[in-house]
């Protein structure tokens, strides 16, 4: 009797263990069912997200390098510092909620290397690649000795606009325009029956000089907002207006009333209006970005007409305002000085 009570005591306790053992591997099932081996990711000790594991990492991290690469040839991505990874368990659903791709972007750093060209320590063009800013500062030397022109490469951290080829070309020739040495207008001698009769431009710019005192005295209106001058009348040779520097969309006004006689494109002057206000006084306004005006149009004094922008040879915004009479530029400056 006491034999069979050993004997289903031990029983019983197998038993136990047998179901204790069964509800233990049904519960790991379940938590191992619910709840995936995970790896949680930082950098710089801020949270990225959960991965399945740190290969998984690397995988979105090599993918956000190839979409930053896709967009310049001359990035450089990468993380300041490397990432630190703890292991944990979580919950499936978790790993596909997440955006680990939004946060792991935000940590990436990039830096942009561009080449500047730099005139007389002004920036005057940007390039990705060395060698494009090398041989728009060798043209510069070679066409203008003078020029202290330098290629410098900068590197940044964010990606910035470079100067196209068409651009440069506009710009290198412009510069060159610039400083070009002044000639003096030599008289042209005639000999006619023993008599010498000198003609000179002297002449038609003093007529052309008197005529513009006639239209200064009846007034007129600053054809900007702006009020820096960036190149006064022959500043250069062969500048025949005066630069109003200014931001791109900055309105630009009649200076008289008048009418349009010219309102599009020009070369050299880009985007341009011309505006004639009778005796032989025609003004022009060049190198905008936008025309409000066609040619035929009557305008009033102070009316906008166009928008300031850098179309045609230029090297950056600007309005050129040209006051020609009789067809010969002169000096527009003391007509609008003061107003």
């Amino acid at each position: 009797m006491k034999k069979k009570s050993v004997l289903s005591t031990l029983g019983f306790i197998l038993f136990t263990i047998v179901v204790l053992v069964l509800i233990f591997s049904a519960v790991l099932v379940t938590i191992l069912n619910t709840y995936k081996p995970t790896v949680k990711a930082y950098v710089d000790d801020k949270f990225i997200g959960y991965f399945s594991s740190e290969q998984q990492f690397d995988d979105v991290y090599n993918s956000l390098v190839t979409e930053k690469k896709s967009t310049s040839s001359n990035v450089k991505v990468y993380l300041e510092n490397e990432p630190t990874f703890e292991t944990c368990y979580i919950k499936d659903s978790l790993l596909t909620k997440q955006n680990v791709y939004t946060n792991l972007r935000a940590e990436i750093k990039t830096e942009y290397t561009f080449y500047d060209v730099n005139v007389d320590g002004e920036n005057k063009m940007r390039f990705d690649t060395q060698d494009d800013a090398q041989k728009y500062a060798d043209n510069l030397k070679n066409e203008v000795a003078k020029l202290n022109v330098e290629v410098k490469e900068e590197k940044v951290a964010e990606q910035a606009e470079v100067t196209t080829i068409e651009r440069a070309d506009s710009i290198l020739k412009d510069i060159v325009d610039r400083n070009k040495p002044v000639e003096t207008p030599k008289a042209t001698v005639q000999t006619t029956n023993n008599y010498v009769n000198t003609t000179t431009t002297t002449t038609n710019q003093r007529a052309s000089q008197e005529l513009a005192n006639i239209a200064a005295a009846q007034g007129g209106v600053w054809p900007t907002v702006e009020r820096r001058i960036n190149c006064h009348y022959m500043g250069y040779a062969g500048h025949t207006g005066t630069d109003i520097g200014g931001a791109v969309g900055t309105p630009i006004y009649a200076y008289k009333s008048g009418v349009v006689i010219f309102a599009g494109w020009g070369s050299g002057y880009g985007l341009h209006v011309k505006i004639d206000h009778g005796n032989g006084i025609v003004t022009y306004y060049a190198h905008c970005s936008q025309l409000f005006v066609t040619a035929g149009q009557q305008v009033s004094q102070g009316e906008q007409i166009a928008k300031i922008g850098m179309t045609g040879y230029t090297t950056g915004p600007h309005l050129h305002f040209e006051i020609r009479v009789n067809g010969v530029p002169i000096n527009a400056y003391p007509y609008i000085a003061g107003k």
